[in-house]
């Protein structure tokens, strides 16, 4: 009995070197495996967090360009000659040193109660982009009566493409070019950042902007930018149909 039992022990004593091989490169191989899917599962957390933060970028930018545009008046800008710039919304490739397409024009609703700042309720905003960035520029005063320049408000980085297309009322097809003086009825957007697909969005000029009529007279704040009583139309994502 003695010798049976002492074989027994010996049989149970360790594990076999195979068996420790395989024990480890069982685990290596979980290791591994937990490791790999948490890389990923970091990795898309970190572009899902871009992408929704880019995402909320476009919505500003889009949310400020909608604020514009449904402002926008009929009410032309004096050069510091004192002549009036021909249309009431300029729009070329590389306007305002632009490296795409650049936009011009002037917005009504600036909110001055009171008219407690020296200026009026009339904005001359521009849009371009500049070394990847998208640009908003604003000046104090409509007319570019002295050679004062804009602020600068940077919206996007990153863009890759940036023009515009526009809605002729009358001849209701859309033109990548807007060289007629009267306002379009609609202005679409193509924005497309790196990386990204393009987004368009669009915005009704409702009742095509609003008259202005120009003060001769001196003005709010030193500067004829001061218009008649109006309301600039409401902005929208719809739009005619794309021809």
């Amino acid at each position: 009995m003695m010798p049976s039992r002492f074989a027994n022990v010996s049989r149970q004593r360790a594990f076999t070197l195979v068996e420790v091989l395989v024990a480890l490169a069982v685990m290596a191989f979980i290791i591994g495996a937990t490791h790999q899917i948490f890389e990923v599962s970091t990795r898309t957390k970190e572009m899902s967090e871009e992408t929704l933060e880019q995402l909320s970028r476009m919505q500003t930018v889009f949310r400020v360009m909608e604020q514009d545009f449904s402002q926008i008046s009929k009410r032309k800008v004096r050069n510091e000659a004192g002549d009036f710039q021909e249309k009431y919304l300029l729009h070329e490739r590389f306007l305002f040193g632009s490296e795409l397409d650049g936009i011009a024009f002037i917005r009504n609703g600036w909110t001055n109660p009171g008219y407690l700042l020296p200026r009026s309720e009339l904005q001359a905003v521009a849009y371009r982009v500049q070394e990847g960035r998208l640009e908003r520029l604003y000046s104090l005063y409509v007319d570019q009566l002295d050679s004062s320049e804009p602020r600068v408000q940077v919206l996007l980085n990153d863009v890759e493409d940036f023009r515009f297309e526009f809605f002729n009322g009358q001849a209701q097809t859309w033109q990548e070019q807007w060289q007629q003086e009267l306002l379009p009825k609609a202005v679409a957007v193509d924005l497309t950042l790196k990386e990204g697909d393009p987004i368009r969005r669009l915005f009704l000029l409702a009742g095509q902007g609003s008259d202005i009529p120009v003060q001769q007279g001196g003005s709010q704040g030193g500067n004829n930018n001061q218009g008649g009583n109006n309301s600039g139309g409401s902005g929208s994502t719809g739009s005619p149909n794309h021809g």
